[in-house]
């Protein structure tokens, strides 16, 4: 007779499971409503300071609705062994796995259920796996803020069970300009973010630009325009590239290309640039003045550069050269 399962004596402990016990933590390093009430906070400002607050909030909520979790293994297959999806709706949640005694490789994405612009590819390594924008000349901001982790999971030894604490940390950057009330006056403003990336590594954590686009902002208010997307380039990824540059030698790490349409019907384009990288989980709030001729100029802020174009026309494309 044999007997399936695994013994006391002498047994194979490989061949046996292990219940191990995960638990997910939400980690978010931005308190937005500090951030918004200290750039707006004067007294005038506190409607439009409201306005952002509330469009802000859901991808400042550290909240999580989805949660992909997958482990891979470390035996040089890099083989997906487990992989579950699971409704979370909170900022933290446990589960339970049964899993052969291995260690792991194991990889975690919040929050992309619901997010079309963005898709997962190369899932059954985690070599492989990505995290990319989809396939459009133009983004449009993201609908949900999306949360990784990446942790070894050894659950190779002879404990009966096993605990592990997960920290995910948010993988996209939000932006928001705003303008004086001069805004109220024009026809219509469109503005787009420039320069940041076009996938995510995330067995490696790293992001790439290879196929960078444009992300359309989404109107707050007629003074307020705000994108949430994955974050620009960093001080390394500029260090190691021919970065462009401005005649004051600054490097350049992303841009808000503003269009504002005057009574006339002409077009002004307006090019910010701006010389610090936009980083995962930061809120970054540009407060700029609307000329006259519709040029936009940044409020005391020498950190960004302005070019601006009058009666600009449309052209094919967007040139992304960041």
């Amino acid at each position: 007779m044999v007997l399936g399962g695994c013994s006391l004596i002498d047994d194979d402990l490989s061949v046996c499971g292990v219940d191990c016990r995960i638990d997910y933590e939400m980690r978010l390093k931005t308190n937005m409503r500090m951030k918004v009430d200290d750039v707006l906070h004067a007294e005038l400002d506190k409607p439009l300071a409201d306005s952002l607050a509330i469009w802000l909030a859901p991808i400042f909520s550290a909240h999580a609705h989805d949660v992909e979790l997958s482990f891979f293994s470390t035996d040089g297959m890099d083989e997906l062994r487990h992989h579950s999806t699971e409704i979370v709706n909170g900022r933290s949640s446990t589960y339970t796995f049964y899993l052969p005694r291995e260690n792991y490789n194991h990889l975690a994405i919040v929050n992309i259920a619901d997010n079309d612009q963005v898709r997962l590819l190369g899932k059954d390594h985690s070599t492989t796996y990505l995290m990319e924008t989809v396939d459009s000349d133009t983004l449009h901001s993201m609908p949900t803020a999306i949360y990784t982790a990446r942790q070894p999971i050894n659950a190779a030894g002879e404990e009966e069970n096993y605990v592990f604490t997960v920290d995910l940390y948010m993988a996209c950057s939000a932006v928001a300009l705003v303008l004086d009330d001069k805004a109220t006056t024009m026809n219509h403003i469109e503005t787009y973010l420039l320069g940041t990336a076009s996938a995510f590594e995330v067995g490696d954590s790293v992001y790439t630009y290879t196929n960078s686009r444009p992300v359309r902002c989404e109107k707050v208010t007629e003074q307020c325009y705000s994108v949430v997307s994955l974050p620009s380039r960093g001080v390394a990824d500029m260090s190691a590239g021919a970065p462009k540059r401005t005649g004051e030698d600054k490097e350049i790490y992303w841009q808000l290309d503003v269009y504002v349409t005057l009574p006339d019907g002409t077009i002004t384009e307006t090019k910010l640039d701006i010389d610090y990288p936009l980083e995962a989980d930061a809120l970054e709030i540009i407060r700029c003045n609307v000329q006259n001729d519709g040029s936009v100029l940044p409020v005391e802020n020498a950190h960004i550069g302005a070019t601006v174009v009058l009666d600009w026309k449309k052209g094919d494309e967007h040139e992304i050269d960041i």
